[in-house]
């Protein structure tokens, strides 16, 4: 029943508002449909919902007989209701979406008096809101319709009226296609697909002729976002567009400026992907500039993976202060449900790359952790311990188990497992290779080197030539 699906979403306060919703004869002039929502309000505690045509029609029509067509109306009513009142609560909670219908009704009408006095608090609530993002020019263009189309009416001049309107349309579009076109370039190598770049060739040059539109945060942001992507060469598109995130703080909502720092984050993880760690650092002051704005919670949350990566990159940095306090600060932030894995998981990194093995790997054998790329870098973690403290017998029993535990793993990709099974072939090698024999090692490391796919890249190069440099 699709009406069952609109409330199964029903919080506690929707289950209130919608029995007064339905209780209004504007909404709904029938009886039935309030005894069904009122069934459904009594069923919902025990979560076995019953919704055969039979018992619905027993229980809305008992001195009836049976009736599956009546049954489905009123289930059809119940519907149409619950969907009106899903898009009544959303135009409720914007009180600007309210004033603008208004606005529009008292033009409409002829309410003269009325309409300038909705159209001034509409237009101080607008501008006192510090978002200045796609949205808020939209917004402002909408607003100018509605003034420009009461001028006609009025017979007032409509030129200045007419350009103010055109601007707006202009900020908004081209804020809006800019903010498309990152999301589109973000995800086609992840699609795998090609797209129409449809006219914004004509945008970005557009916005290149008149550079006073770069002051604008909204297109900014954007331009050099899109530019940062589509010519990932060029650094300066990259220093350009982190010299917004400043602006972008204040006037951009919190979902957005998430998907902002990350355009920011992805340049320099691709540049680091490509050995080029002077970019830890850049990426680092990114993931600490938008921890101090919030910008990576969602719901007040902060999700595993972006804690695991920004652990990741402080260590690979070796901020090791920093990691320590960032792991308990942000663990109550973790989803409850996957906060003590995530925390023990990173907290055993930092110990292992720290050189504690002796608290990392308690953390790590106890815990199966329940995303695959997690288990695979803990099984990596104990065999660089194992391997570190001269545990021969445990590191080969581990690799044999990490080989199954990939084979047997169907969901892990063919790129992943090809970097893993790398792994653990080049861990034997090393295992192999006496003391000395530099011109082996040697061998070793450029195999290891010339390697495309492998986990624990650097680790292993490291060592390959430790013990020959030592013997």
């Amino acid at each position: 029943m699709k009406a069952l699906e609109i409330l199964n979403s029903f919080q506690k306060k929707d289950w209130h508002w919608f029995g007064k919703f339905l209780a209004s004869p504007l909404h709904n002039k029938h009886s039935a449909v309030q005894r069904l929502f009122q069934y459904f309000r009594q069923q919902k505690p025990s979560d076995r919902m019953e919704t055969t045509s039979e018992n619905l029609s027993a229980f809305l029509f008992p001195e009836a007989p049976e009736n599956p067509a009546k049954v489905h109306h009123v289930s059809n009513y119940l519907l149409r209701a619950a969907e009106a009142y899903l898009a009544w609560d959303e135009w409720q909670a914007d009180e600007s979406e309210q004033l603008l219908n208004l606005l529009s009704a008292c033009r409409q009408r002829g309410l003269e008096r009325h309409f300038q006095t909705t159209y001034e608090r509409l237009r101080q609530l607008h501008e006192a809101r510090p978002q200045r993002d796609a949205p808020h020019y939209r917004f402002n263009y909408r607003l100018a319709m509605e003034d420009y189309q009461h001028s006609i009416q009025s017979g007032r001049s409509e030129a200045e009226r007419l350009q103010r309107l055109s601007e707006w349309h202009d900020i908004a579009f081209i804020a809006e296609k800019l903010k498309n076109a990152c999301m589109v370039q973000s995800r086609r190598k992840v699609l795998q697909a090609e797209f129409d770049a449809g006219i914004l060739p004509a945008v970005l040059n557009y916005v290149r002729e008149r550079p006073q539109l770069l002051n604008i945060p909204a297109i900014a942001v954007y331009y050099y976002g899109y530019l940062s992507l589509s010519e990932p060469q060029e650094e300066a598109h990259f220093f350009a567009l982190k010299a917004q995130l400043e602006a972008a703080n204040q006037q951009f909502p919190q979902h957005e400026l998430r998907d902002i720092y990350l355009l920011a984050v992805n340049f320099c993880i691709n540049r680091i992907n490509l050995r080029q760690n002077i970019w830890l650092r850049e990426v680092l002051d990114l993931y600490q500039a938008g921890l101090a704005a919030d910008a990576f919670l969602e719901h007040g949350q902060l999700s595993r993976f972006t804690y695991t990566n920004i652990a990741l990159v402080a260590l690979r940095g070796n901020e090791f202060e920093w990691v320590r306090n960032f792991l308990e600060t942000y663990r109550e932030k973790l989803p409850e449900a996957q906060r003590e894995g995530a925390y023990a998981f990173n907290l055993a990194r930092y110990y292992c790359e720290t050189g504690h093995y002796d608290q990392a790997m308690p953390l790590l054998q106890k815990m199966d952790f329940d995303d695959v790329l997690h288990n695979l870098v803990a099984k990596t973690m104990l065999v660089r311990m194992y391997y570190e403290t001269g545990a021969h017998n445990a590191l080969d029993s581990l690799l044999d188990s990490l080989h199954t535990y990939l084979r047997r793993k169907r969901q892990i990709g063919e790129q992943q497992q090809t970097a893993y099974l790398n792994t653990i072939r080049f861990v034997r090698k090393l295992i192999m290779l006496p003391p000395g024999k530099m011109a082996a090692r040697q061998q070793l490391r450029q195999e290891i080197l010339e390697t495309e796919l492998l986990a624990e890249k650097d680790w292993l190069m490291q060592r390959v030539l430790e013990k020959g440099s030592n013997s």
